[in-house]
């Protein structure tokens, strides 16, 4: 792609990539990972024609939660596929690194960067525990 001067590369993060999750930790910090890993990118290829983005979705309606054998209303309101990709090829014309796609969750994400970082950890372990309590219901 850089020697051709053009190309794309969209990877998926979460929004779970802002701030640790316990009891999902290995997860959170795999999907940190990308959106560092990602945002690193778009700035080595900025300038050789290459757009990198990191999509940071929350729940979104796929057959994920299905698998997990999630109730429907475990992990609260979910965005369709549809509308993670329109927020994704959105970002990538906007030049930016990442984007978080709805409205609800880029309001947890500035939150969790402006909030003080315990309870940001102590308000992502209460969410995680109620999902499970759903799970095992």
């Amino acid at each position: 792609m850089t020697d051709k001067g053009s190309g794309a590369i969209v990877n998926v993060s979460s929004v779970a990539a802002f701030q640790p999750v316990p009891h999902l930790a290995v997860y959170a910090a795999s999907k940190a990972y990308v959106l560092s890993f990602s945002e690193s990118l778009w700035w080595e290829s900025r300038r050789r024609g290459v757009k990198v983005l990191a999509v940071c979705p929350g729940a979104t309606d796929t057959g994920f939660f299905e698998v997990a054998g999630a109730d429907r209303d475990a992990v609260g309101p979910r965005r369709t596929t549809q509308q993670v990709v329109d927020t994704a090829l959105r970002g990538l014309e906007t030049g930016k690194p990442s984007v978080v796609d709805g409205l609800l969750n880029v309001i947890g994400t500035t939150i969790s960067r402006i909030a003080p970082h315990r309870l940001v950890i102590a308000a992502a372990e209460l969410a995680v525990r109620q999902s499970l309590r759903t799970l095992k219901n």
